[in-house]
């Protein structure tokens, strides 16, 4: 990531201020990169793979989210809306992107560890080819929430989340194979959209074939 260059002249700093931005400037530094934490506006992701030169940037113009108590919430992304996301019959056609991210705790200072291999939320991403063809990646990340999913708009940011291609239809081309997913969300919340996407994904998981050493991955409820 590169910063933008100064425009203008700056004056001279206080000694005070030096300080501050020297403990900010190592602060910085010792932060994984921009691309690592996948810091991206609301309504984009960025699926980058690690086997082959493909990546994808759905822009993610649905956004929302259903919760069960503080360390629990599903959250349905995607470009296609609403009502394609809840009808099953409407997915066998359609052209798209599903991320369904599910929150099964939430990280607190001191308790929860923030590093690489820390994971609070399983993901799948669906990629919807139409004609029926489509493929599941899915895998886990880190979850760093705003607040509680406790009211009517959610947010925060998945940072290192690994996923890998675990179903998918005869047909379907595989660009990504495995690969690293970062974002940052803002949803809004309605039980009704999330509860049917994510059952429709739990339908294409069962009508899919199962990669070689990947079991298929669905919700239990």
């Amino acid at each position: 990531m590169r910063a933008a260059p100064w425009i203008g002249t700056l004056p001279p700093m206080h000694p005070f201020r030096r300080v501050i931005a020297l403990f900010a400037s190592v602060t910085l530094l010792a932060l994984p990169s921009c691309g690592s934490l996948g810091l991206l506006s609301s309504t984009s992701g960025e699926f980058v793979s690690d086997e082959q030169p493909h990546q994808l940037e759905p822009s993610l113009t649905t956004r929302l989210f259903d919760y069960e108590d503080n360390n629990t919430a599903d959250i349905v992304l995607s470009d296609l809306d609403e009502a394609t996301l809840a009808d099953a019959s409407a997915w066998e056609h359609a052209n798209g992107q599903v991320i369904h991210a599910r929150m099964f705790v939430q990280p607190r200072p001191g308790r929860t560890p923030i590093e690489k291999t820390a994971c609070t939320v399983t993901l799948r991403y669906i990629v919807l080819a139409g004609e029926g063809e489509f493929g599941i990646y899915a895998g886990g990340g880190f979850l760093i929430p705003d607040g509680a999913p406790d009211g009517n708009r959610f947010s925060g940011s998945i940072h290192n989340a690994t996923l890998r291609l675990v179903s998918a239809t005869p047909g379907f081309k595989d660009l990504i194979g495995s690969g690293t997913l970062g974002l940052d969300f803002r949803a809004r919340r309605d039980e009704d959209t999330v509860r049917r996407a994510t059952r429709n994904a739990d339908f294409l998981a069962f009508g899919a074939l199962p990669t070689e050493a990947n079991p298929l991955l669905v919700n239990e409820d």
